[in-house]
């Protein structure tokens, strides 16, 4: 039995790494803008109160992929008052937002009051502290 393992991983060795860095490069990039199936459903949530920072992205852009660890902190250190949504450019609705507010190139990163309303607009690498001061600011403004 042992020898038939050794076996099996002498021959298949790497597929089964490439089958592993595949599943572990789709754990690091999935994103929670995947949970919004409709322009609808990501319209009537960016309206519920929060401050909230949309990145479009694509996973072929080398700018998006090396800006997401500066993200990731951003996300942790405005959250629980705003939140971090980002959303692929070839998926819905991503695909449909792109057109509706005019994204022209990624990442594109939009700042939103807690009505749903665009206080700030970037395209290109993310300028995290303005980012920051951004939602800072609508954090500690009262929301109608």
């Amino acid at each position: 039995m042992r020898e038939k393992l050794t076996n099996i991983l002498r021959e298949d060795g790497l597929t089964i790494g490439i089958l592993i860095l595949v599943l572990g490069a789709w754990l690091i990039l999935r994103t929670p803008g995947d949970q919004y199936q409709t322009v609808d459903d990501f319209l009537t949530e960016l309206k519920q109160g929060q401050p909230t920072t949309v990145e479009f992205y694509s996973n072929r852009c080398s700018i998006c992929l090396t800006s997401k660890p500066k993200v990731d902190r951003l996300e942790q250190e405005i959250s629980p008052q705003a939140r971090v949504i980002r959303l692929d450019v070839s998926k819905e609705p991503g695909q449909s937002l792109t057109r509706q507010w005019r994204v022209t190139g990624v990442p594109t990163f939009f700042v939103f009051d807690g009505a749903g309303t665009i206080v700030y607009r970037r395209a290109g690498a993310p300028d995290i502290e303005d980012l920051r001061d951004s939602v800072e600011a609508l954090s500690s403004t009262p929301q109608e």
